[in-house]
């Protein structure tokens, strides 16, 4: 196996399952990896950071994927996915793992690709470690603003309608568009955009020009105004979408380019 299974203990009796794997050359540098939304499960395994990265910068770094609670090799526990799904429980989460995993005086670059993305910069303004963040396919505001934004005419009546009544009523038991209206009500308000602001971190974001999951327009416009005074590089590929389909070899150019620039990894 190229990389090893740690489960980490969490609070309310939960856990995930992180998969990470060590440089072969003694290195204090992880890069560590939060995924997107969904229930699959993610490896830590070095030829999926040659992948993401490059594999000159590969090299450098030990690997971390902080998979969700209730995701496992073979079968995903989806009681425990669903109510471990919330924005603040996914931080405090992937914080658990960070402080078990990562030995102290190591240092952390941290990749989150999609909801990954959009938890990255609360994560590295409270976890000292942290020396850069790279955002993948992430936005800037709340979801729920998101999905109004991106609505059709058609579709905006209905929109907040709906969005109404999550707000009345942020259960789990109800679902909207992929999510639990509790789940969508824990990522309603502008986080991402907020730990941003006062991150002062070099920070990397990736976009699709395609991207009609994320407020595009919204999260260009945010990042402009925040590189104003934050180290914030912004590069957005046309004919790209959420998914990055074709993509992703370019994303590897560009984030093992930011690494090696902001980092020293030669």
């Amino acid at each position: 196996m190229s990389h090893e299974l740690q489960q980490v203990p969490l609070k309310g009796g939960r856990s995930l399952l992180a998969s990470y794997s060590r440089a072969k050359t003694r290195s204090k540098s992880w890069l560590v990896f939060l995924p997107e939304s969904g229930s699959d499960f993610r490896s830590g395994a070095r030829g999926e950071l040659d992948s993401l990265v490059g594999a000159r910068i590969a090299k450098k770094y030990n690997f971390l994927v902080i998979n969700k609670p209730g995701v496992a090799l073979e079968r995903t526990n989806r009681a425990e996915f669903e109510s471990s799904f919330r924005r603040a429980r996914r931080i405090d989460d992937a914080l658990r793992a960070l402080e078990i995993i990562v030995p102290k005086g190591h240092r952390i670059d941290l990749v989150g690709y999609s909801e990954g993305a959009y938890l990255a910069p609360q994560i590295a303004r409270r976890e000292s470690r942290v020396r850069t963040v790279s955002m993948i396919g992430g936005g800037t505001r709340g979801w729920l603003k998101e999905e109004l934004s991106t609505a059709s005419p058609r579709e905006r009546v209905e929109y907040e309608k709906r969005i109404a009544e999550i707000n009345r009523n942020p259960t789990e038991r109800l679902r909207w568009n992929g999510f639990s209206y509790a789940t969508w009500h824990s990522y309603r308000g502008d986080n991402t955009l907020r730990a941003l602001r006062g991150l002062q971190l070099p920070t990397l974001a990736i976009l699709g020009a395609r991207d009609r999951v994320i407020d595009l327009k919204t999260t260009i416009v945010d990042l402009m105004l925040v590189s104003e005074n934050q180290p914030i590089q912004l590069h957005v590929f046309g004919e790209c979408g959420h998914d990055f389909t074709k993509h992703w070899l370019h994303v590897s150019r560009v984030l093992g380019r930011f690494l090696s620039d902001q980092v020293g990894l030669q």
